[in-house]
């Protein structure tokens, strides 16, 4: 007897940012810096930033979403997030003076806000921000380490099923028939480290067992993690 996958207990996008430590800079920095920063359009499928670059400062989504993925020597491209309004990135570059280590696609027209290196080091000297930030990083770690698990996984039908689990939590929305996540199969594919075909099939499976329904939604595609009925 097939079980449904595990839902989250809360979704990313459920009106719960004020919990979210991204959410809580990124407020402040409208708040208090928005006139310093760069007003910047992206069109679909346009690079905000490239792996091996350093920014000129720390990006913040206010519209649309943005797709964090990497390139490594052999040319695999691995998905390693997908952010929205409300979600920052960039940020440990500019702490360390380094280059980014993915490069930042904008997957649908999207609006940013840019703010400028220098007014992003003014604002470390603020202890409360810098705990905050610390907890921001501390949870991508956590959520790097759970993608790796995922990857480690040897068999196509734990990686996706596995790979939706922490999707549902990152990026899930609730609704009354389950938890939405706006993905396609090729991103989702790119972010488990499985061919497109493989995914596909899996996620037909997942269909046939009412687990999971494919649908059309803002003019893409959107999986939905369907609530077990009792």
């Amino acid at each position: 007897m097939s079980t449904a996958l595990p839902l989250p207990i809360s979704p990313r996008y459920a009106g719960q940012a004020g919990s979210d430590p991204a959410a809580i800079i990124y407020e402040h920095i409208k708040l208090r810096y928005q006139t310093e920063c760069a007003q910047l359009v992206a069109k679909r499928n346009t690079v905000i930033c490239s792996q091996g670059t350093k920014p000129p400062g720390l990006y913040l989504i206010e519209e649309g979403e943005i797709m964090l993925s990497r390139l490594s020597s052999d040319g695999r491209e691995t998905v390693i997030a997908l952010l929205g309004p409300g979600d920052i990135f960039g940020e440990s570059s500019l702490l360390n003076g380094t280059s980014v280590t993915f490069s930042a696609t904008a997957t649908r027209r999207s609006q940013l806000l840019l703010l400028p290196h220098r007014i992003f080091r003014s604002m470390l000297d603020d202890p409360r921000l810098c705990r905050i930030l610390l907890e921001a990083m501390a949870r991508q770690c956590n959520d790097a380490w759970t993608q790796l698990e995922v990857l480690g996984c040897t068999r196509v039908r734990d990686k996706v099923r596995s790979g939706l689990a922490m999707l549902s939590e990152r990026i899930g929305v609730e609704t009354y028939e389950g938890v939405r996540i706006d993905i396609n199969q090729t991103q989702l594919a790119r972010m488990v480290g499985c061919a497109r075909e493989a995914v596909s099939r899996e996620v037909s499976k997942l269909k046939r067992k009412h687990t999971i329904d494919v649908r059309k939604g803002n003019g893409r595609q959107i999986l939905v993690l369907v609530h077990s009925q009792k």
